[in-house]
């Protein structure tokens, strides 16, 4: 009954739309062709960074660049009990959901979706956000160009949601 219920918000939201719209007397279907093309303009901007950004993670991955740059790191990581696998995850996680969704795949292959790595990766894609996609697509629909503490408030929610995310396998809560 509420898989029924649920299926049928989204068509009646785009109805609930077009009435409203006829109502004031707007060409809907004109505002939805202008709404479209100015969000098709804005991943035309966009597009060549995350492209980049994504391409470089997986250079640094495939290349092993990111097993040497996180060596120094690694007692650490054993220390907190924080599988390799899950490193290029929480540095992703904040620039690309596309990226980050297919490391996730990788991890959920390789080491399975029950495992402390799939726990940890399925805590991290949840509690986290694209916080560098978001504030530029956000800010960048408004032009403001200084994004104050924002950023900054993303970041660490993330780096807290991760945190706790490590923190809630490692004790078998989860």
């Amino acid at each position: 009954m509420l898989n029924r219920c649920v299926s049928y918000i989204v068509p009646l939201m785009i109805i609930l739309i077009i009435i409203c719209g006829l109502k004031d007397k707007k060409d809907v279907f004109k505002l939805f062709v202008d709404g479209a093309l100015e969000g098709l303009k804005i991943v035309y901007s966009i597009f060549p960074y995350i492209l980049a950004i994504t391409i470089a993670m997986y250079v640094l991955k495939d290349t092993g660049a990111l097993n040497i740059l996180l060596y120094p790191l690694k007692p650490i990581l054993t220390f907190f009990k924080i599988p390799d696998d899950i490193i290029p995850l929480c540095i992703m996680r904040p620039l690309s959901g596309g990226a980050s969704t297919s490391i996730v795949m990788e991890i959920f292959k390789n080491s399975g979706p029950d495992s402390v790595s799939g726990k940890m990766a399925s805590i991290i894609m949840g509690a986290t956000e694209t916080t560098f996609y978001t504030v530029t697509i956000l800010l960048g629909a408004v032009n403001i160009k200084k994004t104050r503490g924002i950023l900054i408030a993303g970041i660490l929610a993330d780096i807290c949601a991760i945190v706790v995310g490590i923190i809630l396998v490692n004790l078998n809560i989860l």
